[in-house]
């Protein structure tokens, strides 16, 4: 799972893409203690996966010993229809790894829930853009994290820029709404211009970044990864510039704020969203290791409010704002505690 800010910690901040509709529901006001379930659920559904990049926010890999059945998945997506969820986004890992994945996704989209896929593009072949095409998708994402073969491929370790860029292609000419990602790290922040002119040779819906976050495999190699402030104002001069270059030709989107900035305002209000992990366990927040709740031993809708209460605990207020002081204790954000 890549680590730029996007998905479950900013769900209420960004535009969610294609679905007008659902932006809507997504940039309700009010506070998150008032719904009765969440606007939109993360899922990690595997941890295995064919690539070792050096921004991994889980350091994925391996898979967990304890990863959730394929009835146990089938029951959670049905939870999900139970209660009515709008949105949903599904990463691992590599998703595509697990061979229950277009299952749920089927169960998923015959509920009408507005589904993404984040993926590393390198198991989309025709035949699979097909697939994604008549499930009728939100969107797919593919992670491109360079211009160039030998950058993409310098922090995607063991990754294949060519199938990356092949994938976006194949579901292209299926009609599926393709989206990019892109995390900036000192390797690759340089071509964030060049990586923007691709996406859009290629028609994709929308391109995505934002500041690399320092969680799991990104928070041990933060030092070689991390980029400075100048070279940040480099980069978000250029996104204005594309941004403004294909206003109504092509979606840019992109969150100016670190992990640290974003953890500060969760403090104050926290998303109406969950993470649920490849094991069933859901996180509070990507940045903080706490676990509010357990699917294998309780519903969905009582994690959603332990969720809720968790937000409250001094424990966790106490912990966040250690985080923001103390940066090096997000290294901890995949030390699990549980919070119940």
């Amino acid at each position: 799972m890549d680590t730029v800010v996007e998905g479950n910690n900013l769900v209420r901040l960004t535009n969610p893409g294609p679905d007008d509709q659902l932006r809507g529901v997504l940039e309700a006001g009010g506070d998150f203690e008032d719904y009765r379930s969440p606007l939109f659920i993360a899922w990690q559904l595997n941890s295995a996966c064919n690539l070792g990049c050096l921004h991994c926010c889980e350091d994925a890999g391996h898979s967990m010993p304890d990863e959730l059945s394929k009835e146990q998945a089938f029951d959670f997506c049905q939870q999900i229809a139970d209660l009515d969820i709008p949105y949903m986004a599904i990463s691992g890992g590599e998703p595509l790894l697990c061979p229950h994945v277009f299952d749920c996704c089927e169960l998923i989209r015959s509920n009408n829930i507005s589904l993404k896929i984040e993926t590393n593009g390198e198991f989309i072949d025709e035949a699979t853009a097909r697939r994604f095409a008549d499930l009728k998708m939100r969107s797919v994402q593919i992670s491109l994290d360079g211009a160039t073969p030998e950058t993409h491929e310098r922090l995607r370790k063991r990754g294949d820029w060519e199938k990356a860029v092949a994938a976006c292609k194949h579901l292209m000419d299926m009609g599926v709404n393709t989206e990019v990602v892109f995390v900036p790290t000192k390797f690759n922040i340089h071509e964030i211009g060049e990586i923007i002119e691709l996406s859009y040779s290629m028609g994709v819906y929308g391109f995505y970044t934002g500041k690399l976050m320092r969680i799991g495999r990104a928070a041990t190699n933060w030092d070689i990864l991390h980029s400075s402030e100048e070279e940040y104002k480099k980069f978000f001069d250029v996104l204005q510039e594309k941004t403004a270059k294909y206003e109504g030709k092509m979606k840019i989107y992109h969150y100016p704020y670190d992990v640290l900035k974003e953890l500060e305002y969760r403090l104050v209000s926290p998303s109406a969203s969950l993470l649920v992990l490849p094991n069933g366990k859901v996180k509070l927040a990507g940045p903080l290791p706490f676990i509010c709740g357990d699917l294998r031993r309780q519903s969905l809708s009582r994690i959603w409010e332990n969720y809720k209460k968790a937000w409250r605990n001094p424990e966790v207020i106490e912990f966040a704002r250690k985080v923001v002081a103390e940066p090096k204790l997000l290294a901890q954000s995949n030390n699990w505690r549980d919070i119940n």
